[in-house]
């Protein structure tokens, strides 16, 4: 049998691409700073921190996901029926404890049966995650009678609005979801089973890892991270509504490919999202300061989009080494 080799992973700390990415997103800093003072003030960059909180947290699970070769559609769906569940029960008397459990049990049941879709049933990640989005979407308007459920505790709120030492709990929440994952990614065996799995899953599967086990648990995780990603967006707003985490997948998927994460598996780190959700985030929050329409901002992340698949390709085939080859070639 062979080894699984235990050195860092390619899609681990490298650093180049995303020392770029951080280059790029201190130059929109300066250019919004001399654009619209109020971009740079404190209150600004602390609000959108918290307001991205959750799309980074889900965007992490997503990551996972895509990196062990898989896609997920139905982060959104996730978060919105996990904390409709905990507000129904609540309201018909069960301890809010219990309730929440019950509705983090359901996105499990929720990843479980996506990671058996696709690892057992072989569907296609994107097939099966859409039907699994489709299907929950109806459930969700069915639970609700497509109004807002808004039966939370006292309190409730402070998950969202809290502070701890002065800062956000949001934040916190997010710092402690991406350092965890970076060092589940790098530094244990599921992470380098899971660089396996996305990167050669034939090979994995000769070296002894169980890669239909790690794509069901990756899916577990992205539903999980998402669930609790919809418990602090519906603690921001004291309700559940039945629409929330509509455009969440686009989003994610968006800001981990332009953090580097490669869309056919095996390639990506958790820094270089977190930095792909920042520059995405800052980047709208500083057109609605300018004024800039908000279908000019869809626009704006579909190219993005594009731009980063188009990265990624070019990457896969060796687009930029043989750049290179050729300008040493035509020193000669």
């Amino acid at each position: 049998m062979q080894k699984i080799n235990t050195q860092k992973s390619k899609g681990g700390f490298k650093f180049g691409y995303e020392i770029v990415l951080l280059l790029f997103l201190a130059a929109w800093f300066v250019f919004m700073g001399f654009a619209n003072s109020s971009f740079v003030t404190p209150n600004n960059i602390i609000t959108v921190l918290t307001r991205i909180s959750e799309t980074a947290i889900v965007a992490i699970g997503m990551t996972v996901v895509i990196i062990a070769g898989g896609f997920d559609l139905s982060v959104g769906t996730v978060m919105a029926i996990v904390p409709a569940i905990a507000g129904i029960c609540y309201g018909m008397g069960m301890n809010f404890a219990l309730a929440l459990i019950l509705a983090l049990l359901v996105a499990a049941v929720i990843g479980l049966l996506n990671g058996i879709l696709i690892a057992k049933a072989r569907f296609q990640p994107i097939i099966g995650t859409l039907a699994t989005m489709t299907a929950l979407r109806s459930i969700i308007y069915v639970i609700t009678d497509g109004r807002p459920v808004s039966t939370f505790p006292d309190g409730y709120e402070e998950l969202a609005h809290g502070t701890v030492g002065g800062f956000p709990i949001p934040i916190i929440l997010m710092i402690v979801v991406s350092i965890v994952f970076a060092w589940i990614m790098t530094s244990t065996k599921f992470g380098r089973f899971v660089y396996a799995t996305g990167g050669n899953p034939k090979a994995a599967n000769i070296a002894g890892v169980n890669t239909d086990q790690i794509t069901i648990s990756v899916y577990v995780i992205s539903a999980l991270l998402a669930a609790f990603a919809g418990i602090i967006f519906s603690s921001r707003l004291i309700s559940a509504s039945p629409d929330a985490g509509d455009n969440t997948a686009f989003d994610v998927v968006t800001a981990a490919l332009l953090g580097g994460t490669s869309i056919v598996g095996g390639k990506g780190n958790i820094p270089g999202t977190i930095i792909g959700v920042l520059i995405m985030n800052f980047i709208i929050n500083g057109f609605n300061l300018l004024g800039i329409n908000a279908y000019w901002q869809m626009i704006f992340t579909g190219c993005v989009l594009l731009v980063a698949v188009g990265y990624d390709a070019k990457r896969r085939s060796g687009g930029f080494k043989v750049k290179k080859r050729n300008k040493a070639v035509a020193a000669h």
